[in-house]
């Protein structure tokens, strides 16, 4: 279960913002953790300048809503509930696919779906080891 969850958080966390820490899985910094998904969704998925403009309100919205959520589950004390923490990531990520989907064309969507799921693998993976 904790495998489980794990997996979910991480790739909720790699859908929005890419899990930020001092080592090298990224800056801690939420203006460069936006510039950085968007400049890896920009590389991935072909996006236009138009769309680059579009999508960035939505993911720096999402980064914004996963911080706050987070942080309340955090001050709340004692023991984390992993299954709320996951429940809301799930929840903030189909917004955000839904969003996005708007956005992009439906090859781009499709994309988008494939390079997620490698995210969540390769992550998974990591916290196997």
């Amino acid at each position: 279960m904790k495998k489980l969850f794990l997996f979910v958080l991480v790739a909720m966390l790699a859908a929005g913002s890419g899990f930020a820490q001092r080592d090298q899985r990224g800056p801690r910094d939420p203006a460069a953790r936006l510039q950085k998904e968007i400049d890896n969704l920009t590389t991935e998925l072909g996006l236009t300048k138009e769309q680059v403009t579009q999508v960035t309100p939505i993911i720096s919205e999402s980064q914004k809503k996963q911080s706050e959520a987070f942080a309340k589950l955090r001050e709340a004390g004692g023991e984390i509930d992993r299954d709320q923490m996951r429940d809301q990531a799930m929840k903030l990520r189909a917004d955000t696919d839904m969003k996005l989907k708007s956005v992009l064309t439906k090859d781009q969507f499709v994309k988008l779906r494939e390079l997620r799921k490698k995210q969540m693998a390769e992550r998974s993976k990591r916290g196997d080891q």
